[in-house]
């Protein structure tokens, strides 16, 4: 499947990662601590450490619906954000993640609400599953105002360091979606 190389919001694009985004996403995303808390990633400690990492995205993203997500006004990179086909028609998010900084500015809604409506009517997808950890309210929040019902929390093991913790899972369904929307 090849998916779009940018996508819009208001106040972000969502767009496949370039070298020269090393030192924003690095100083705006890839070296917090508290934005790392409830991701499936580590800490880049250094900038030589991200200059590697930003090499493996950019592989990553190329056959991926996975961005970097830049802030319009400054076309900094200030996060990532992707969804996965997990099967036919049904996707899945890879994660949506901001720097702390730009925590609490709608973004997320922005994010969520654009892959929602480019995997529904671009995609012609039938689901959408989102989850997150139990204890990170702003993000089922989030979920829940675009639209996601709570389906059922499963525990799961996090790649990064073995923690084993209880997630939350927020599902919409195409017919939901376009009963939200008017679109029936």
């Amino acid at each position: 499947m090849e998916y779009k190389q940018k996508l819009e919001t208001k106040d972000l694009i969502l767009g496949k990662a370039k070298l020269d985004d090393v030192e924003s996403i690095y100083n705006n995303y890839w070296k917090s601590e508290q934005t790392a808390k409830f991701m499936n990633w580590t800490v880049c400690k250094t900038l030589e450490e991200a200059k590697e990492r930003i090499k493996m995205v950019i592989d990553f993203q190329k056959n991926h619906m996975a961005y970097f997500v830049y802030d319009k006004k400054t076309n900094q990179a200030i996060g990532m954000a992707a969804f996965v086909e997990i099967e036919p028609d049904v996707y899945e998010d890879g994660g949506v993640g901001l720097g702390e900084n730009f925590v609490g500015c709608g973004y997320g809604k922005q994010i969520l609400n654009c892959f929602i409506e480019y995997i529904f009517n671009d995609l012609k997808a039938k689901k959408i599953i989102c989850s997150c950890n139990t204890n990170n309210t702003p993000s089922a929040k989030l979920q829940q105002s675009c639209g996601l019902k709570f389906s059922h929390s499963e525990m799961v093991t996090r790649k990064k360091d073995n923690l084993t913790y209880q997630s939350d899972v927020y599902v919409i369904t195409r017919e939901e979606y376009l009963r939200l929307n008017n679109k029936v």
